[in-house]
């Protein structure tokens, strides 16, 4: 079966799953059982189409296919980005069977399979018309997803005022060149690039769906209350394709793009990774701080991405090739473990009710798996080895290496404050690590419900342990999956490494071992004699209250960096605009589902 008939029947499985979850919406299981089994096997049908185009058993190229209303378009590019949704989804859709057997969670198969379809149809499509259609369905699914009438109103009205912004954009293009194929954009645009309007157009309307700094309004709102799987979807699928469609542009314009254009994008990542990782720290739901550390790795995978596009425009071929490989590298890698931690975080509400770290504590003995897992989520998170995170990140280190080697002036001045930039983000993830795993899931627990936690269903707990398990070949088999990417990269690269790749990995593992080998050698014979006691606390007893809280380890940073934390208030995009907040919350939520059903016809009727 060719790759384009599997993309084909992949769609037709989740739109069929998606009729199904409605039909039998009135049997819970049912429901998320349909969903569920028919969601993984069409995901596992992309991943399947993206790994044959990513090592070459797949031809790259445009079809027609039986069922769907439009031309696809299958490249190695487009293989990062359906594996980057894919992946996440197949764990989503195994986990949402199970997560549907809680008495409080609505039936979410429709719209979690309708947002996968349109996802996947997005990032395939052939011209920009039916790329914007599809991400403005993909949009409103996750609107309808969120759980929460204020922030579903937030991002209904932003995702209108991106959506006309691409409108626009689209209009503009089709009047200079007369065509929005994609192919045929690509040819035109090397006689004469699209132009400044066009490009701030098209980056500040996927720059919101992308939840780009400060442009992002709705991310934190839409995570904090969603459902785990939803929110997973969020992170690792909706702002994927926003990126998606971000970076289609620039791609296409190639040399005749400005090199501004990259520059730009390095800052805006640089503000984005920054902002993100120290509004982080700040937080104590921690679905709210992990939308916050998206948008951290939002701003490295625009870093990463930035990069080669400013290699682009320079005419560097190892920029291009560090900063796209470790860009794309990061993308799929934060899907995997940013889904991992939302939905270990799921697993956790699931058995307490609770998002609120300060209301859970001593997780760890009761939930022993799910700990564990969480564990090396963080670890991915905070980019330490042997896992993926680090992999990604240390491409996009090189990258801004080779930047401060160029022969222009303010490319020598960018390349190591980037790079600065990136470490003191990387900082702020490791005391978030720090955090989010010592308050919950160590100590004792602060809450009757804590103290009552049971572990998660066996289908969640498979899923959160299949998701830690990639992220640790993600990182220990980088020297092998790397290269894949270059496939994706419009260069042919080649590398005169004398290092073995079983070296690397060997390496990757040793780096985390070493320091409790040396504990071991200096400090292991002391082991066996050591006493227990009360705990020490200045002559006083000990009490529970006494240990650390999410509030006073995030205390220090938050008085150094206090301006900065203040612009969350004064930019409050809901102050900004007072009448959202007296808009009827009906009002908008029928606004949307009008808008979702008349593209929904004007997509059956195209292929009618």
């Amino acid at each position: 079966m060719s790759a384009f008939m599997l993309i084909d029947l992949a769609v037709l499985l989740f739109v069929a799953a998606a009729v199904l979850a409605l039909l039998f919406s009135f049997h819970r299981g049912l429901s998320g059982l349909l969903a569920g089994v028919g969601g993984a096997v069409a995901c596992g049908m992309v991943i399947a189409v993206a790994a044959g185009l990513l090592t070459g058993r797949t031809a790259s190229g445009e079809s027609a296919v039986l069922y769907l209303p439009q031309l696809i378009r299958l490249t190695p590019l487009n293989a990062v980005w359906l594996l980057a949704i894919a992946l996440p989804g197949f764990f989503i859709s195994l986990y949402n069977v199970a997560w549907h057997r809680h008495a409080q969670v609505k039936v979410n198969g429709l719209l979690v399979n309708l947002l996968m379809a349109a996802a996947v149809c997005t990032i395939v499509a052939s011209d920009l018309l039916t790329l914007v259609v599809m991400a403005e369905i993909m949009a409103l699914c996750g609107a309808f997803l969120t759980g929460c009438a204020q922030s579903g109103k937030l991002w209904f009205t932003q995702g209108r005022i991106g959506t006309l912004l691409l409108a626009a954009a689209c209009w503009l293009l089709w009047q200079r060149y007369g065509t929005l194929e994609i192919t045929g954009l690509a040819a035109r645009f090397v006689d004469e690039g699209p132009g400044t309007a066009i490009w701030l157009l098209w980056l500040v309307g996927f720059g919101m769906l992308a939840g780009i700094i400060p442009l992002h309004g709705w991310v934190p709102q839409a995570h904090a209350g969603a459902d785990a799987p939803a929110a997973a979807l969020f992170s690792g699928v909706v702002m994927k394709v926003g990126l998606f469609g971000l970076f289609v542009l620039p791609l296409l314009a190639g040399q005749a793009m400005p090199l501004w254009w990259g520059l730009g994008l390095l800052l805006l990542g640089a503000v984005t990774a920054f902002v993100g990782g120290l509004y982080a720290l700040m937080e104590h739901n921690i679905q709210r701080l992990l939308a916050y550390h998206t948008l951290e790795n939002i701003g490295i995978i625009l870093l990463g991405l930035g990069a080669g596009l400013t290699g682009v425009a320079l005419g560097q071929p190892a920029l291009i090739a560090l900063g796209l490989v470790g860009g794309l590298y990061h993308l799929i890698n934060h899907s995997l473990f940013k889904t991992l931690l939302l939905l270990g975080a799921g697993s956790v509400w699931f058995t307490t009710g609770h998002r609120d770290i300060e209301k859970l504590g001593g997780i760890g003995k009761r939930m022993p798996v799910i700990s564990l897992m969480m564990l090396v989520g963080l670890m991915a998170m905070a980019g330490l080895p042997p896992l993926n995170g680090f992999a990604g990140e240390w491409v996009i280190y090189q990258g801004f290496f080779s930047l401060s080697s160029s022969d222009l002036f303010i490319a020598r001045l960018l390349g190591p404050l980037l790079a600065v930039g990136l470490a003191i983000t990387g900082a702020l993830a490791v005391m978030c690590m720090a955090k989010v795993y010592g308050v919950t899931f160590l100590g004792a627990p602060r809450t009757p419900e804590a103290a009552n936690a049971r572990r998660a269903p066996w289908l969640m707990t498979a899923s959160v342990v299949g998701l830690a398990v990639c992220c640790l070949i993600g990182g220990i088999a980088s020297p092998w999956l790397l290269p894949l990417l270059s496939a994706a990269v419009p260069l042919p690269l080649t590398t005169t490494s004398v290092v073995s790749q079983p070296m690397i990995a060997l390496l990757l593992i040793a780096c985390p071992l070493l320091p409790f080998i040396i504990m071991m050698l200096f400090k292991g014979h002391r082991l066996p004699s050591r006493s227990r006691g009360a705990a020490w606390a200045c002559g006083y007893e000990h009490e529970q209250s006494m240990v650390i809280t999410a509030h006073g380890f995030a205390m220090p940073v938050k008085e150094a960096f206090a301006p900065v934390l203040g612009l969350r208030k004064r930019l409050n995009p809901v102050a900004l605009m007072p009448v959202w907040q007296h808009a009827a919350p009906a009002l908008v939520r029928r606004l949307a589902l009008v808008e979702l059903a008349v593209l929904v016809v004007i997509v059956i009727s195209r292929g009618a």
